[in-house]
């Protein structure tokens, strides 16, 4: 029987479970939460946090772990630090730990955006205080991240001369530096990149976006991105990103790994299980997502609901 190691087992990560029972897996599962709502679909539980390389190692040891078995998380993007270290020891096909810290450590990820020819608004490492103000000085209005912040942690929006103070202590999502980035205007787009085709999202604002599958990036845009992907070997995985696209171009400002919520509710209103979708793909690489051309995009997603325009 196969083994699959699933790391998370709370609400969201229910429905993967249960699909990953259906197919006979002999599940091996983490959560730091014994009670987990997930655990009791497990064949064997393990209480160690999902970024514990070590940790999920040693219990893959006793579990006895081989290339033929598999790796599972939908839980946050830092899920992919125990998840890409356990199938590296172990010989599973997997996203490597170099591209996971390349996508979770903004420093590296605009950095490599920059290499592949993706722009970037202009942004600064920001090592002192005293700094900000000739960044904004210089900018205008400007955006204050951590090196691994998520919104909403660690994000700002700097206007004026109202600054935040920088946190002394490092954590998950502050480990070594602030960046400071320059405001860019334009219209904020989520793009998922799935199998070789583009699904967009338009943001209209914080809680509602709209499919834009048709919107055309240009050629280079698209092999940019694709040169991208490879070079991350995240071809096998859907993969999104953040951009904002005006006049001046099209500009890259994140890159994401964990189930991509728009498209998750956008499939299930047109009556796709995209946690099986999900599922196959990532773990036995099965392609069953639609086309994009093929989709509608006279739908509106607004928070949990999505209605017609």
């Amino acid at each position: 029987m196969i083994k699959l190691l699933f790391l998370g087992c709370n609400f969201d990560q229910l429905p993967y479970l249960k699909i990953a029972k259906q197919k006979g897996y002999y599940i091996v599962g983490t959560d730091l939460n014994n009670h987990a709502p997930g655990i009791k679909y497990l064949d064997k539980y393990y209480r160690v946090g999902y970024e514990d390389a070590k940790g999920l190692i040693d219990f893959g040891k006793k579990e006895k772990f081989s290339y033929t078995d598999k790796v599972f998380t939908a839980s946050s993007q830092f899920a992919y630090i125990g998840a890409s270290a356990f199938a590296k020891k172990f010989g599973i096909k997997f996203i490597s730990p170099k591209t996971v810290d390349y996508c979770l450590n903004k420093i590296k990820l605009y950095q490599l955006f920059k290499k592949q020819n993706l722009q970037v608004p202009e942004w600064a490492i920001v090592k002192r205080q005293k700094e900000l103000k000739k960044y904004v000085k210089k900018w205008g209005v400007c955006y204050l991240k951590s090196d691994y912040g998520k919104s909403p942690y660690y994000c700002y929006r700097i206007t004026g001369g109202h600054f935040p103070t920088l946190p002394l202590k490092r954590d998950r999502y502050f480990r070594k530096y602030f960046i400071i980035q320059k405001e860019i205007i334009g219209n904020q787009f989520r793009i998922n990149w799935i199998n070789g085709q583009l699904v967009c999202f338009f943001k209209v604002s914080d809680t509602i976006s709209a499919p834009a599958h048709f919107i055309d990036f240009g050629d280079r845009i698209y092999r940019n991105i694709r040169s991208l992907i490879f070079k991350l070997g995240l071809q096998n995985h859907l993969v999104k990103f953040d951009i904002i696209y005006n006049k001046q171009g099209c500009y890259f400002i994140d890159i994401g790994l964990e189930p991509p919520m728009r498209l998750k509710l956008y499939l299930e209103y047109l009556g796709y299980n995209f946690e099986k979708i999900y599922l196959e793909q990532v773990v036995e690489n099965f392609y069953n997502f639609p086309l994009s051309d093929n989709l509608p995009n006279d739908l509106i997603i607004k928070n949990k609901i999505v209605k017609k325009l």
